[in-house]
């Protein structure tokens, strides 16, 4: 209803309400998830507007900050093997065109040097093929 009538519902209705709200997504902006999709109808108001703000816009800031903290924090796995499948799949990102992996990459292969896995003169052609921006 556009308006739902006091009395024609009770607690568990308002509390099913919000599950089905929360679950389906249905007051989240189709273009922008951070955004409600909103208006000033009394539903609004009363009822999707509460929920909003208690059980969707709360999370969202709390895991934006938390999201901004982790920024910089990288960890690198000890296992040569993971980090030779995540070297590879980071090469191929960059040949794809994707930019901001270059410090990822020398990360990985300064392990993989330390590991003696990857040979100085390996390692030389890689740094220079990372600078020159050429296929790998």
């Amino acid at each position: 209803m556009k308006k739902p009538k006091t009395g024609l519902y009770d607690g568990n209705d308002v509390k099913n309400y919000k599950e089905i709200i929360k679950r389906t997504g249905a007051m989240i902006h189709p273009e922008n998830p951070d955004r409600p999709a909103s208006n000033k109808g009394h539903k609004w108001e009363n009822f999707i507007r509460p929920i909003w703000e208690k059980h969707l816009k709360a999370p969202k800031q709390k895991a934006k900050r938390q999201q901004k903290k982790k920024q910089g924090q990288g960890f690198l796995p000890s296992d040569p093997n993971g980090l030779c499948e995540r070297l590879e799949l980071l090469m191929a990102s960059k040949q794809a065109g994707n930019t901001g992996l270059r410090n990822e990459i020398v990360s990985i292969c300064d392990e993989l040097l330390r590991q003696n896995i990857l040979s100085r003169d390996a390692y030389k052609n890689l740094m220079l093929a990372l600078n020159k921006d050429v296929n790998y």
